[in-house]
């Protein structure tokens, strides 16, 4: 039999209270860490790691998205002077590519991290 909590607002003990609808609407709904190829390190969310191409990741959802508009950010980690930006965000995945060096030619990464915020279906 599944349960159900109806709560308002989450309070602990000593560090406070906050409104459940920050928890809902404020928490990552996916987040993946994965070194070069398609070998997953940790994640939450995400059934699988797509190579679509050099520096180009599509990460596939466990559970959809409810739409296409939501929030991505992505961090990769063997340069300092890397981005992760997002394409074609859809609601089961959203086309990942990271960009290293000055001029920010797409390539293939070492280590990276990508998260998503938005609503699930």
């Amino acid at each position: 039999m599944a349960g159900k909590i109806i709560a308002d607002t989450l309070e602990h003990s000593t560090a406070g209270s906050i409104a459940t609808n920050y928890v809902v609407n404020g928490s990552a709904k996916a987040w993946i860490q994965h070194n070069a190829g398609t070998s997953i390190t940790n994640s939450l969310n995400y059934a699988s790691l797509t190579d679509v191409g050099t520096g180009n990741y599509r990460p596939n959802y466990t559970n959809n998205m409810a739409n296409n508009d939501y929030a991505a950010a992505g961090f990769a980690g063997n340069a300092s002077t890397s981005v992760c930006s997002g394409n074609e965000m859809n609601v089961a995945y959203v086309d990942t590519f990271y960009r290293v060096g000055s001029t920010g030619s797409v390539a293939d990464v070492s280590e990276a991290q990508f998260m998503v915020l938005g609503d699930l279906a």
